[in-house]
């Protein structure tokens, strides 16, 4: 199959490790990205980056492979405050910190794929003075530099909706979820000194010691499961395997939060409690300013735990599947930005000469959308989507890990869900819509939709497949 040489669209996918990287060249990323799925921009190890560079480059067909990592979203702070914000041990630390790691990780990624690979910065709890700042001193330090002087900068930034987070952050399935991966601040800082949110009456403070919180969920250096009842999760034993700092008194903890714009973005309206296009506008201008060459409009590990993800299908213009995809505690999928928002974000960045990356918990449905009513689109960015859990070959389906974030791997089949038309990407539907009547109806709609915009671009005919959480495919039967 040709591949359309008149778009230059591109699906990333984030990979832990070589075998997910030649999966997912194998599935049609044509960006593949090195990252620790344990948060939203999990820090990876050099050398598991050049692992995955050596998987693609003996898998890659064609030429037109990418590689791209990322700095982290803390830029190897010397602190936080107890909110999460950046506290800067100098006026240098950030700025010098993270360039320091866009040489390492470029380093790691090496030219031997291709000359051009892609370094990922994200700039969430900043204001934008220090946006700016830190990434001015990556591309300005990469410039310099004889090897990678052709490197791409890509300023991450995060999709919000307040709301529907202080909504769902409350509900157990959230919240044990980012206990396992420790999206938590002990509810006392220091020894006998409370802060604002310490008391059990607070509805965000979570007790570890002897409850379910702790069962199954936290784990060692080694990945193992610490405690697997609530009698072994005592505060000794949460303070000596590391969960808890020594400083504290008892095992209260308060999850990490969401960064309000208006106190990071000081030009938007205040009270603003979701991303709107003047948010879009101020991260954007902050990017072309300090000359970087991309954006990624993201969402926050905590956002994507809680399935809060970036397109919001209920808008103008898409057909509405996140209200028959839910999770098993019967919870659907919500979105934050509308389709009218999503094309904002992507023309305003091709006015200040940036490419523009939607990211935050795309699926299959709505990127074969995206791609379609947004031509030009630059890149999409998957890792759940693509991803299913793992299954150990002839040891039956009881011996698969759990269907978490962190223990699930990259399937060419999933892949292929988020890969743009012409580059023969094809429709992935959970499993569970097949027995839901006005989800299969919606279903037919919108394939319906989408084979008649293929047929008229010339693209290749739809596919489309009913798909479960290991990655089994099964085609979609015509009406």
């Amino acid at each position: 199959m040709s591949v359309d040489r008149s778009r230059n669209r591109k699906l990333l996918v984030s990979v832990f490790g070589a075998q997910e990287a030649r999966e997912a060249v194998l599935g049609g990323g044509r960006i593949i990205d090195s990252e620790d799925p344990r948060s939203a921009l999990g820090n990876i190890k050099p050398r598991q980056i050049m692992a995955i560079s050596d998987a693609v480059l003996n898998y890659g067909r064609d030429g037109e492979i990418q590689l791209s990592t990322n700095i982290g979203e803390d830029q190897l702070l010397f602190d936080r405050s107890p909110g999460g914000e950046a506290i800067e041990k100098s006026p240098y630390e950030i700025a010098g910190k993270a360039a320091q790691a866009a040489i390492g990780v470029a380093c790691a990624m090496g030219t031997r794929v291709h000359p051009s690979n892609l370094v990922k910065v994200g700039v969430d709890g900043m204001d934008v003075r220090l946006v700016v700042e830190v990434l001015d001193e990556v591309v300005r330090t990469l410039n310099r530099t004889e090897q990678f002087c052709h490197s791409q900068v890509m300023s991450v930034l995060f999709a919000q909706d307040m709301e529907a987070w202080d909504e769902r952050k409350r509900t157990d399935w959230v919240r044990k979820e980012l206990v396992g991966l420790r999206e938590f601040h002990p509810a006392r800082w220091k020894y006998g000194e409370p802060d604002d949110l310490d008391g059990a009456e607070k509805p965000d403070v979570i007790e570890l010691e002897h409850t379910e919180y702790s069962i199954g969920t936290l784990r060692g250096r080694d990945g193992t499961v610490l405690f697997h009842d609530a009698a072994q999760a005592s505060l000794g034993a949460l303070i000596q395997h590391g969960v808890l700092p020594r400083s504290v008194n008892d095992s209260r903890v308060a999850l990490v939060g969401l960064f309000e714009h208006e106190k990071y973005f000081p030009q938007v309206t205040a009270g603003m409690k979701r991303t709107t296009k003047e948010v879009i506008k101020a991260m954007v201008d902050a990017t072309a300013e300090a000359g970087a060459d991309a954006i990624m409009l993201d969402t926050r590990i905590q956002t994507k735990v809680a399935r809060i993800g970036s397109v919001d299908t209920a808008s103008d213009g898409l057909v509405d599947l996140n209200r028959f995809d839910f999770n098993a505690a019967g919870a659907p999928r919500r979105g934050i930005l509308t389709l009218d928002e999503l094309r904002y974000f992507v023309d305003y960045c091709h006015y200040r000469d940036l490419e523009a990356n939607v990211a935050g918990s795309v699926q299959s449905y709505q990127a074969q959308q995206l791609w379609v009513q947004i031509p030009e689109l630059d890149q999409i960015s998957t890792r759940g989507a693509a991803s299913a859990v793992r299954r150990e070959p002839g040891a039956g389906a009881a011996s698969g890990n759990a269907d978490t974030r962190r223990d699930r791997v990259i399937t060419r089949n999933l892949v292929r869900g988020l890969v743009p038309p012409e580059q023969g990407g094809v429709l992935n539907v959970p499993m569970a819509m097949r027995d839901n009547p006005e989800a299969l109806r919606d279903v037919r709609r919108l394939i319906d939709r989408l084979g008649e915009a293929r047929s008229k671009h010339g693209w290749p005919p739809l596919e489309s497949f009913f798909v479960d959480r290991a990655g089994n495919a099964e085609p979609i039967p015509s009406a």
